[in-house]
């Protein structure tokens, strides 16, 4: 039988519960040996433990709370202040801020309420470990008079603070030059997100001869030169395998996660779209912070998609880097890559201890190796 929303969170403190074994006890002495002092005395604790658990319910406590995180994300161990609005009557009652275990307070999560009209509540929280972190929900706790009842109701409901995975400076991986044989234009692709377009134009007055393009010129027929210039649509897609089968612990998935997150990092800051995706469901983002925020949250899962799935998934959304991560679990899987579409370059990184099995990749992807024993940011030969 389930009781009534009101009674759910109505308990006996300690004091009450011995009031109402006295009572029971006292009766049946008090029947026993016709005493009738001592039934009045119990009759008297039953009645106050009656009266406490009425008033309580009778009159639950009324509060509204508004929470707020400043910032809503932020890196592992950087603090967030969380500020609470809290509005309810004038009567003293208890409140408690509900946290994980796994993050860091500072200040105080529960107290007294006291005073009416609005009150401003204080604290800050560092999480060790990124992911979403729930806050809350707000509890307060009314006691009757004779403290024998209480009664506890949730406020709100649960914010999140998202905290990112640890980031490094890292050395943004490079790619290739690539060549159009058909119109001699060629696309320079330095790290991944840097990428400017070699493109030929008709010789004007005053060109060094030196730029000339001697390729383009016999094939268009007329005297043409280089030129560079900035690529209009350059974005990266990163694709983080979340796979149980492709790590072979928690330990080599992290080291990725935050690999992958420490380039999507350098990449906003060289204001390069990013997307990026680790599985078949969630949206694809469309720059560094989304990037970023979809990495705290990425898990090891069975069932995941595949490399292959994965990097047809993004290569469909117009990218010209396509930056796929994944473990050693994996290795096998590699050749089974999809042909990328015209204009887009294919890196794996495969995150593997020295001495594992070697990997091929199909033509259009480039391979390299990264050991997960050194630190992320350790530059590479």
């Amino acid at each position: 039988m389930r009781l009534p929303a009101r009674f759910a969170g109505v308990r006996l403190t300690a004091r009450g519960i011995a009031f109402l074994v006295a009572a029971g006890i006292g009766l049946v002495v008090a029947y026993a040996s016709g005493w009738p002092s001592l039934l009045a005395v119990s009759l008297f604790l039953a009645a106050a433990v009656a009266a406490a658990f009425a008033s309580v319910v009778v009159a639950p406590p009324e509060v509204a709370v508004e929470r707020r995180i400043d910032p809503p994300v932020v890196e592992q161990r950087q603090p967030a202040r969380v500020r609470l609005s809290v509005r309810g009557p004038a009567a003293a009652l208890e409140w408690v801020e509900r946290t994980t275990a796994d993050v860091q307070v500072t200040g105080s999560v529960s107290g007294v309420l006291r005073g009416g009209g609005a009150r401003l509540l204080e604290y800050s929280v560092e999480s060790r470990h990124r992911g979403a972190v729930p806050l809350g929900p707000f509890s307060v706790v009314r006691t009757d008079p004779l403290g024998l009842a209480r009664t506890s109701r949730r406020v709100g409901g649960t914010d999140v603070l998202t905290v990112l995975p640890r980031l490094h400076d890292v050395v943004v991986p490079a790619v290739v030059t690539r060549t159009d044989p058909d119109s001699a234009a060629s696309t320079a692709f330095g790290p991944v997100g840097d990428q400017r377009d070699i493109v030929s134009r008709q010789y004007r007055a005053g060109d060094p001869m030196r730029s000339v393009d001697w390729r383009a010129t016999a094939h268009r027929g007329e005297l043409m030169v280089r030129t560079e210039a900035a690529a209009a649509a350059s974005s990266t897609a990163i694709a983080l395998e979340s796979r149980a089968d492709a790590w072979a612990d928690a330990d080599e998935f992290e080291w990725a996660l935050e690999y992958a997150a420490s380039i999507a990092a350098a990449l906003g800051e060289r204001r390069s779209t990013v997307r990026f995706a680790s599985d078949r469901h969630s949206p694809i983002g469309a720059d560094a912070a989304e990037a970023l925020v979809g990495l705290a949250v990425v898990e090891r899962m069975a069932g995941a998609p595949r490399p292959a799935e994965l990097a047809a998934r993004l290569a469909a959304t117009d990218v010209r880097v396509l930056h796929l991560i994944t473990g050693r679990g994996s290795a096998g899987d590699l050749r089974r890559l999809p042909p990328l579409p015209h204009g887009t370059t294919g890196l794996v990184t495969l995150v593997t201890r020295a001495g594992g099995a070697p990997a091929e990749v199909p033509p259009g992807w480039h391979l390299e190796t990264l050991d997960p024993s050194t630190p992320v940011g350790a530059p590479r030969a």
